[in-house]
């Protein structure tokens, strides 16, 4: 027997034992856990480089999608390798100090692609396309080109590991749209109130406020957008300035159609529901599905090209002071040497770009007329009365009581510029513009010398005529002049002898403007014969046969009916019905400018009148536009001397179809679209394949590199697709378990809820033009399924 000793060191040896498999088991499994922490912890650390590096390639991406968009707001002409590296307009990398420290500056980039040629024909945003469904510009026709961008930023590891680099590419869209592809534009607030039931048919935009109500009721059976915010209720709280002044809040139903095509109201309940509502984002996309679109939508101001902003009065400040850019458009030329010369405004201007120049002195009387090229031509032959002459000046011709003036015209004969223009005569004296030489050695007439000095409407005819008015004297009461002149366009009766619109050469109809106040009397390109809204031909959007498209641009525009006679004095003269076949684009004086105390009267009184429209309607087969604020014309709206007519407003087939005035302004917009993830290979070989690359492997890689922002390729895939993990754009190799993390690819998350697909957001759908690109026959097969239409009018 052992004794008790032996037994006691047994013990102890065994519990010694036992302690020591303990401890190593403890330590196996303590230094797994550490291990494994640290292994977590450096695959952590790892992802979250990542996703550094994939932010900084989108903030790379959005900083050159920023400087293009700047670009392409101030210029208007690039070549196809504007933005190749080295040149002055390559896309440039934003500062180091806007990235954090682990982020090398020097290995990231941004390249921008192909600036393709300016599109010659037009795409259509097809409003069925569900991509398209909170898109501005669905259902109009559109000048797109897609500029693609490629970027990369690099992430150092401070632990020492390999360098991680993202890539990634996104797609600037450049969409021009014609000024009158809408039914209706506004640069400023568009008020709408109407009494009579009002229809309105076409696109309708505005980059002011949207402010809307009615009595009898307006219906928009197109997309309507605001840069800005929709209300209902009066555009100012000032009382003698609403509608006629002092008027009640209107309570009729306003109404924009929903996805199904049915006409839903504003007024849900008891309460009309606007921009107020404090989730009027989703509410106004669940109610109408993108036909209803405000700026917390993404809708942007859209600008004539190369115009900034219009700027509406602060008035906080007591000076009246808006920014109205916009009505440089009818501005007269600068000279190079003007300190607000721009040469980019100067470009678009339709004075600069008008084929015919007519120059009125005011103060003198004299009339000089010039082409593009600023070659004088002789035309005091053609002063006079009666439709064998272009123009005569009437000095305080006719009463404007909205103006308070009698008002010195100068008459226009557009018929006689017809002759002039489709069929010159150069053996007859009346029936030609003459050459002009200011030492008096003309050529002898009839000879070839004197007809190639005249005017050849052949090759400077371009259909766009401007009328400058003016004044030589220093005199401020002689200055004053120009607010109480205008011109007045008249023998534009389609059906008459000696009258019509002139039209020649590839690009038919005519456009006319002027910097001052411009009247239409009588028929204007259309036969005077109406046919009511209720009709297969309707009047106010169907063209006559042989009608060619024709734009007017005025300080103000005001109509004058077929009976207008100059010696009438007195408020209120009867007015007979009127057809006006043409595009409007005029200023207004906006509510309350200037404290004044005044309505701007609305959308439904732009057009101005004069006379007493009682029981007689006025046919306008157009567009209507307000680009700027009036600044010779500034009388204010009032309603005691004339009635309204009886509005038969509609959108022209001609503009619906895509045929436009000659010089027709475009609005640009912008979109990004088709944001992607590349591999580095990916990335190296679309950027190898641009055009400016100098080897030789280039040139094979672009020939064999399909790019997937060619013109010919198809969008209609994902243009985010998130399968392309984070990791197949890195440089480096990680396992499949970090791949799932990505989930900040989808940019487009919000398109695919159908809430913002028709922003600026980088969101993965395409807005349509890539898939418009393939419509070819089917946009004719839609524009006739429009055409079959019942009703086309805006009002009724």
């Amino acid at each position: 027997m052992k004794n008790k000793k032996s037994r006691i060191s047994e013990k102890r040896g065994s519990v010694v034992m036992a302690v020591f498999v303990i401890t190593t088991a403890l330590a196996v499994v303590l230094g797994a856990i550490l291990s494994h922490s640290l292994t977590e912890r450096k695959v952590n650390s790892r992802h979250e480089l990542r996703l550094i590096a994939k932010n900084a390639s989108e903030a790379v991406v959005e900083y050159g999608f920023a400087q293009l968009r700047h670009k392409f707001e101030n210029q208007t002409n690039f070549s196809a390798s504007a933005l190749s590296p080295g040149s002055a307009d390559a896309l440039r990398m934003p500062s180091s100090d806007l990235f954090g420290s682990n982020v090398d500056h020097s290995k990231s980039e941004i390249i921008g692609g192909i600036i393709d040629d300016y599109p010659s024909t037009l795409t259509f945003i097809d409003p069925t396309n569900p991509a398209n469904e909170f898109d501005p510009l669905r259902g109009q026709n559109v000048y797109a080109r897609q500029i693609a961008l490629y970027a990369k930023a690099t992430v150092t590891d401070p632990r020492g590991g390999p360098d991680i680099t993202n890539y990634v590419t996104q797609k600037m869209q450049v969409r021009d749209a014609p000024l009158f592809a809408h039914a209706i534009f506004y640069n400023l607030d568009l008020e709408v109130s109407p009494g009579p039931k009002m229809e309105i048919h076409g696109p309708v935009h505005t980059n002011g406020d949207l402010y809307l109500q009615a009595i009898n009721g307006v219906d928009f059976h197109y997309p309507v957008s605001t840069a800005q915010d929709m209300y209902y209720g009066w555009g100012t709280p000032v009382g003698s300035a609403q509608g006629s002044g002092y008027e009640s809040l209107q309570n009729g139903h306003v109404k924009f159609k929903n996805r199904a095509g049915n006409l839903v109201s504003m007024k849900d309940g008891s309460n009309y529901k606007d921009s107020n509502l404090s989730n009027w984002r989703t509410y106004a996309a669940d109610r109408w599905n993108g036909n209803l679109l405000t700026q917390e939508h993404g809708v942007e101001t859209y600008q004539p090209v190369a115009f900034p902003d219009y700027e509406p009065d602060n008035p906080a400040t007591s000076a009246y002071d808006p920014l109205n850019s916009g009505h440089k458009m009818i501005e007269p030329p600068l000279s190079v040497a003007h300190s607000d010369y721009n040469k980019e405004v100067e470009d678009q201007k339709l004075s600069t770009k008008a084929g015919l120049y007519f120059s009125w002195d005011i103060q003198t009387g004299e009339v000089r007329a010039y082409d593009k090229a600023g070659i004088r031509y002789d035309i005091s032959h053609l002063e006079g009365s009666g439709e064998d002459y272009l123009y005569e000046i009437k000095p305080d011709a006719m009463y404007d009581h909205r103006r308070y003036q009698y008002i010195d015209i100068l008459e226009f004969n557009v018929g006689k510029l017809k002759q002039l223009i489709e069929n010159p005569d150069y053996n007859s004296n009346n029936k030609h513009i003459k050459p002009y030489d200011s030492s008096g050695t003309v050529p002898a007439d009839g000879s070839s010398e004197y007809v190639s000095s005249a005017y050849s409407p052949g090759s400077a005819w371009n259909g766009i005529v401007y009328m400058e008015c003016k004044t030589s004297s220093s005199n401020s009461n002689d200055r004053a002049r120009l607010h109480y002149s205008g011109v007045r366009l008249w023998g534009g009766e389609t059906d008459r002898s000696k009258q019509g619109i002139p039209s020649r050469g590839a690009d038919p109809g005519m456009t006319f403007a002027t910097n001052n106040a411009l009247y239409i009397r009588g028929h204007f390109n259309a036969d005077g014969t109406l046919h009511d809204t209720s009709t297969s031909e309707n009047s106010s959007i169907v063209p006559e046969v042989g009608e060619v498209p024709v734009a007017v641009y005025g300080d103000s525009v005001t109509i004058l009916s077929n009976s207008w006679n100059d010696s009438t004095t007195s408020k209120k003269p009867s007015a007979s019905s009127t057809e006006v076949a043409a595009a409007i684009v005029s200023g207004l004086i906006p509510s309350n400018a200037d404290n004044n105390g005044r309505s701007s009267g609305g959308v439904h009184n732009f057009p101005r009148f004069l006379e007493s429209w009682s029981g007689k309607d006025l046919y306008i087969r157009g567009s209507l536009v307000c680009l700027y604020e009036s600044e010779v014309d500034n009388s204010a709206w009032r309603i005691d001397y004339y009635g309204p007519p009886g509005r038969k407003w509609g959108f022209s087939r001609l503009f619906l179809n895509g045929t436009f005035p000659p010089g027709t302004p475009l609005l640009r917009t912008y979109r990004r679209v088709n944001y992607t993830n590349l591999t580095k290979e990916e990335y190296e070989d679309y950027v190898a394949a641009l055009p400016w690359q100098s080897t030789s492997s280039s040139s094979s890689s672009e020939d064999e590199t399909s790019d997937p922002y060619d013109s010919g390729s198809s969008d209609d895939s994902s243009s985010d697709d998130t399968s392309s993990s984070e990791d197949t754009s890195s440089s480096e190799d990680t396992s499949s378990s970090e791949d799932t993390s990505s989930s900040e690819d989808s940019s487009g998350s919000e398109d695919s809820s159908g809430s913002d697909s028709g922003t600026d957001d980088g969101s993965s759908s395409d807005d349509g033009s890539d898939s418009d690109n393939d419509s070819g026959s089917d946009d004719d097969d839609r524009k006739g399924k429009k055409e079959k239409k019942d009703k086309w009018w805006w009002w009724s």
